[in-house]
């Protein structure tokens, strides 16, 4: 699997009421205690953590601000991070266990070739500033000297062969998947890239914010140049501004790429130099270890026609500065300190906000998890992962699995026909909660104590050549595309599976002591929401097998897009930043994905009740602790140049907009807390999204 996946899920935010002495919530225009008061007090706790209520803030008016204002009133973000709130706490959390595991490993004497040994070692060798610092540049010197060498465009094509190798994404990058009409194997995607920037927007809009970025940018490579001995760098560093905002141009936007169905144009290789003619296409394929591949996806073409245009008219030297740039830009945390800093200064500070790096043993476990990433995960799983939590999981997923079922079957707008595939589709997936049914093993990556880049440069060319392996032999079901020790659940399309990582379950998301409703709220909304993404505007072109195919009856498919229209007018008027509002067509399938996951993570929740009434815990009744749950895993502060980056780039709307966007298409919060016509939550029912 490739650096290349899209995962489903991202990080958020939060929202809070009044209440009484007894701890009943109050609104100003009525009581939300609505569960009987003789209902059974539990021994479970809630699972809604009440400080980070805003008492001054009524829930029917902003719900996201009610869960969490306290919380959001009293948290500054910390200087090393560009957001913090649930996500980054569990992730913290993790990191601090991991740590002790690679400190372990480190002082262990180890067998040579263990994974404990390779772990021990690379966390050695990251730690060793002293000799990283000694050697400077010196340690990337053999790939410099690559690309000084060049002499013409030919060498260039082999130059970018080998950037697959380094998975620097410069200037194609690629994924290796399925293929999308015949999962019985693997294809490989070339995809778009070329950029230094998150987006061809930061290169092509007018606004200040955006030439501030831009002149960062050119400050940053001219550094990163001068460090490289480089005499006329500022000049080098306007050039390579200036050739990506060409590469920018003839990029497809991220609403075109999302679209499953444009990006699949698989081709015999041979074929390549007809779509992309003056390409040394022979040279690049066989730099990138594909010279015996039958044929590929070119995800998208046009981009790959304008390209072979484009290169011969960009000075040779104009390139080889470029490429320059980006391998020291890729590798320069694994760098002597100015590089570093350097790095930081732009990515983090200029781009992000970020106000200080991290602590170095952060970024040594963050390339570990990517060079060693299963061998970590399998301790992680043995040391940190409780059994009952996938117990617990895997009643969730039957009560959600039931939910959806009968949503389908109740759809009215919605033919038999096409529900019959649905129940299919939906009966199909394959849901893996904590650990892999296939591991990776490690025994071809060779790790040296006191060699940094050695053991990045050989970690991160053995991850590809696993990937360039993978397309002679069948694929593998239950192989994870993460490690098991994020922070995080995704849903892989091709091979019909939703994975609920280890790393995810625990408070806030999961909480073992807590009663059902905050669970079912929290990680019960991001099991449903994984399980639409099969469902969504992408999900649904494709069928039981994984494959490409259209097995909606016309009327439905016209009427899924009206509907879908409704979510994307809606968010497209939320304005995160001022002057720059949600993109509703890119966020589309995340957005539908949250209000659907949680829409069916309420009925599962009811059918857990099994008829009982639920308990007023904490003068909350179940409904309201659903709902808190809910708004709980997204308390989520972030920089502003931060969600400026997140709107322009990430198909997940920001935190906030996840909370309230959704609850106020929910007729059940509108019960929960009395939400009438007036609030500012409110929204006529006809106004009101129903998908699903």
């Amino acid at each position: 699997m490739s650096r290349f996946w899209l995962v489903a899920v991202a990080a958020a935010l939060t929202a809070c009421s009044d209440a009484d002495e007894s701890g009943a919530m109050q609104t100003a225009n009525a009581s939300v205690e609505t569960a009987p008061e003789a209902a059974p007090q539990p021994t479970m706790k809630s699972g809604v953590p009440i400080e980070n209520i805003d008492r001054e803030v009524r829930p029917q008016d902003d719900f996201f601000r009610f869960a969490n204002g306290a919380w959001l009133e009293n948290t500054e973000i910390p200087p090393d991070e560009v957001r913090y709130g649930s996500w980054v706490e569990v992730r913290e959390r993790n990191e601090a266990r991991l740590k002790v595991v690679l400190e372990e490993a480190a002082l262990a004497d180890a067998e040579p070739g263990s994974n404990e040994q390779k772990i021990g070692d690379f966390y050695t060798s990251y730690m060793d500033e002293a000799r990283v610092n000694e050697l400077g540049l010196a340690s990337l010197n053999e790939e410099l000297a690559l690309i000084d060498a060049a002499e013409s465009y030919s060498d260039l094509a082999r130059l970018f062969g080998r950037n697959m190798w380094l998975q620097l994404g410069v200037p194609f990058d690629y994924y290796v998947d399925r293929d999308r009409k015949d999962t019985s194997r693997y294809l490989f995607y070339l995809w778009q890239g070329g950029l230094g920037m998150p987006d061809r927007d930061y290169y092509l809009k007018d606004e200040e914010k955006f030439a501030t970025y831009r002149a960062g940018y050119v400050d940053y490579a001219d550094r990163l140049l001068s460090l490289a001995g480089r005499e006329d760098s500022r000049a080098e560093a306007e050039g390579i501004l200036a050739l990506e905002k060409r590469i920018a141009e003839i990029q497809w936007e991220r609403t075109r790429t999302r679209d499953r169905i444009a990006t699949y144009n698989p081709m015999p290789t041979a074929d390549l130099a007809t779509v992309a003619p003056g390409f040394d296409w022979a040279v690049y394929l066989d730099a990138a270890g594909l010279g015996d591949a039958a044929d590929l996806n070119l995800s998208t073409p046009s981009f790959f026609t304008d390209f072979a245009t484009l290169m011969p008219e960009v000075p040779l030297d104009q390139w080889k500065s470029y490429l320059t740039v980006h391998l020291i830009d890729g590798f320069a945390y694994q760098l002597s300190q100015p590089f570093f800093d350097a790095r930081f200064e732009f990515r983090g500070r200029v781009l992000s906000g970020q106000e200080a790096p991290r602590e170095r043993w952060e970024y040594a476990l963050q390339n570990a998890n990517v060079v060693l990433r299963d061998a970590i995960g399998r301790i992680y799983l043995e040391r940190f992962f409780p059994k009952e939590a996938g117990e617990r999981m895997d009643e969730m997923v039957a009560n959600l699995r039931a939910a959806y079922s009968r949503s389908i079957d109740e759809l009215d707008w919605m033919q038999p026909e096409t529900k019959a595939e649905a129940q299919k589709k939906l009966a199909a997936l394959q849901v893996y909660v904590g650990y892999p049914a296939y591991w990776r093993d490690y025994k071809d990556v060779e790790i040296v104590a006191g060699d940094l880049m050695g053991n990045m440069l050989r970690g991160t060319r053995q991850t590809y050549a696993n990937d360039i392996d993978d397309l002679g032999r069948p694929p593998r079901k239950g192989e994870f595309a993460r490690g098991t020790q994020e922070v995080n659940a995704y849903y892989l399309p091709t091979a019909g599976e939703l994975v609920f990582l280890a790393g995810v379950l625990q408070p806030p998301f999961f909480d073992r002591e807590a009663d059902k409703a905050a669970n079912y709220g929290a990680i019960g909304a991001a099991i449903g929401h994984e399980m639409l993404h099969a469902f969504d505007d992408q999900g649904r072109k494709i069928d039981e097998k994984g494959e490409l195919r259209d097995w909606w009856a016309p009327e439905d498919a016209e009427e899924y897009e009206r509907r879908a229209r409704k979510i994307i007018d809606q968010y497209n008027g939320y304005e995160p930043v001022e002057g720059l509002h949600i993109n509703g067509e890119l966020t589309q399938g995340e957005n539908i994905g949250d209000l659907a996951g949680l829409t069916m993570a309420y009925r599962a929740y009811e059918l857990s009740l099994d008829g009982k009434p639920a308990p007023v815990i904490d003068g909350f009744t179940g409904q309201q602790r659903f709902f808190l749950g809910f708004a709980n895993v997204w308390r989520i502060k972030s920089r502003e140049d931060f969600v400026r980056q997140q709107v322009l780039s990430d198909p997940h709307s920001p935190a906030q907009y996840r909370v309230i966007g959704v609850v106020s298409n929910m007729p059940e919060f509108y019960e929960a807390f009395e939400v009438k016509e007036g609030d500012a939550l409110w929204r006529a029912p006809e106004d009101r999204v129903r998908i699903w």
